[in-house]
């Protein structure tokens, strides 16, 4: 009698674990499901990029559509699947204007890399960096680059004027004349304290 009780205890004991035991598979955490949310998102409206922490989601679209109706929308399935506490931040933008930034952002990089590959062959590269600037589709693009030079120092124009060649030979380079498609643009030398030098 008591063997038959220990197997049922048993039994019941090993249904009760299997039944609680629920497999990983079956279950999305709120990351999997965010980026469900998103690729609907992505799906269903010009989405032109997102991004995401624990707390907040931030999403860009084309301004062809109302950036208040995409936040609702995501709202409202976050809410579907429980997860509350997101906070949604939707903005629409200009796509000739991300496609500027998108372009000077590229340009700004390639300038970079090559006073990085430059620094270790002269010095007059040493420390010299870009910076970024806002850019508008109405307005020049600013080239920014910042030097450790000090604008007191006797030899900052002529310091500054070279630098600012290297740049518009960089420019000149049929990759960049690509990216560039004929926006006007500005070469801006900055001395160490953030003063223009040029």
């Amino acid at each position: 009698m008591r063997s038959i009780r220990v197997f049922l205890i048993f039994i019941c004991m090993s249904l009760l674990l299997s039944s609680c035991q629920i497999s990983k598979a079956d279950v999305k955490d709120k990351h999997e499901i965010v980026g469900d949310i998103l690729d609907g998102i992505w799906d269903q409206y010009p989405v032109i990029n997102s991004t995401g922490d624990d707390h907040n989601i931030w999403l860009d679209v084309e301004d062809t559509v109302k950036a208040s109706e995409v936040k609702k929308k995501i709202q409202q399935q976050l809410k579907e699947n429980g997860l509350n506490g997101y906070k949604v931040s939707v903005r629409a933008r200009d796509i000739k204007q991300v496609e500027k930034e998108h372009r000077w952002g590229l340009i700004d990089d390639y300038i970079f890399v090559k006073f990085r590959e430059e620094e270790k062959d002269e010095e007059i590269y040493k420390d010299v960096t870009t910076k970024l600037t806002n850019i508008t589709l109405e307005d020049p693009a600013i080239v920014a680059i910042s030097t450790p030079i000090v604008s007191s120092d006797p030899k900052a124009k002529e310091y500054a004027e070279q630098i600012k060649k290297e740049v518009e030979v960089l420019l000149q380079s049929k990759k960049m004349k690509k990216l560039i498609e004929g926006d006007a643009y500005k070469v801006v030398i900055y001395g160490e304290n953030e003063q223009v030098i040029n």
